[in-house]
């Protein structure tokens, strides 16, 4: 099925985006979300703190290089003085009031908080817009050490998850201050589905053979494209082919003989903002230019009419840190919605 009616053909593709000259700062990705203080009784000593950085710490794939999401900060709860300033924060202890960071979380948390603590056993809290608007603190919680460590090693991958969508919820208001309302509409009105354009984002090409768009923000270069295909269900990790194949037959023919490394790919079961989704992430280069670099895409199904979505992210900046790029990129494609 094709919601194209008629588009232009644009000659500029996005493997072939130089990015020269200093950086601009209209355009330049936020990295201050990545600033992380982490409060335990002993600091970078203490045991839960290690168990709790270990995952903090985990170094991102992204194929030509790994980065680090967040720049952690180990402090002592006693150590504290006044307001921490650090975007994201994370308090880590058992909650009582003989140490420090127990009474700093109680205190935090609130009555109906510790008893819940108690009652369970161990707990997770988040709290946005504390301790000041703009930060998002998250406390990490037992009623014993052993209880600590055990909430850890189940669910810390999902501390992480927190810290993100948050990172990218705070984000998105500053990117869409000065939405591109024009091209926003445009879009929705040619296509039928809604993307939520910052204004330093431009269509970069629009066209039927295979259908789809893509918006481009430069210096450095991050690319948002959206393309679709017939598909009649929910994708799951079992249609990996599929998908593959789906993707990389697109980028063949829009990204002027791009292509995909099959050695180098992973899937997950994902959400992409109100929708659940696949998501595939991997590795691409260019056939015909000396190219190369990560990319992240989210397959979504709507089932009225029978189609896959795919948001496809990717950026081409040598040199210069993906994490933020990619934080923002899926900051934006999180406001995609079909109608």
């Amino acid at each position: 099925m094709s919601r194209i009616p008629g588009v232009r053909d644009v000659v500029l593709c996005a493997v072939a985006v130089v990015v020269c000259g200093r950086l601009q700062t209209a355009a330049q990705p936020t990295s201050a979300c990545s600033e992380l203080l982490l409060v335990s009784e002993d600091g970078a000593q203490d045991p839960a703190a290690r168990a709790l950085s270990s995952y903090l710490t985990r170094a991102v794939d992204y194929y030509i290089a790994e980065e680090q999401a967040f720049a952690v900060v180990n402090v002592r709860a006693a150590d504290l003085v006044g307001v921490p300033k650090a975007k994201n924060i994370v308090i880590c202890g058992v909650a009582n009031l003989v140490t420090d960071v127990g009474h700093y979380i109680m205190s935090t948390i609130g009555d109906a908080a510790v008893a819940q603590v108690r009652t369970d056993g161990a707990a997770i809290f988040k709290r946005e817009d504390l301790p000041r608007s703009g930060q998002f603190t998250i406390v990490v919680t037992a009623i014993s050490t052993e209880d600590l460590i055990k909430i850890i090693e189940t669910r810390g991958e999902e501390v992480v998850e927190m810290i993100e969508a948050s990172c990218r919820n705070r984000l998105r208001p500053s990117l869409l201050d000065h939405k591109n309302e024009e091209l926003t509409r445009q879009l929705h009105d040619t296509y039928g589905f809604t993307i939520e354009v910052p204004r330093p984002y431009r269509l970069l090409s629009e066209r039927p053979d295979p259908p789809g768009i893509e918006l481009l923000c430069e210096a450095p270069a991050r690319l948002l494209g959206i393309f679709w295909v017939d598909w009649d269900r929910e994708p799951t990790l079992e249609d990996a082919r599929a998908l593959y194949t789906a993707r990389a037959e697109y980028v063949w023919k829009r990204y002027d003989g791009d292509v995909m490394d099959s050695t180098r790919v992973r899937y997950k079961i994902a959400r992409l903002g109100v929708y659940p989704a696949l998501e595939m992430s991997g590795y691409w280069s260019n056939s015909r230019a000396v190219a190369g670099g990560c990319y992240d895409t989210f397959f979504v199904y709507e089932e009225r009419e029978k189609l896959l979505w795919a948001v496809d992210l990717h950026a081409f900046a040598p040199g210069v840190p993906k994490h933020p790029l990619f934080r923002e990129l899926r900051a934006v494609g999180e406001t995609f919605r079909y109608d």
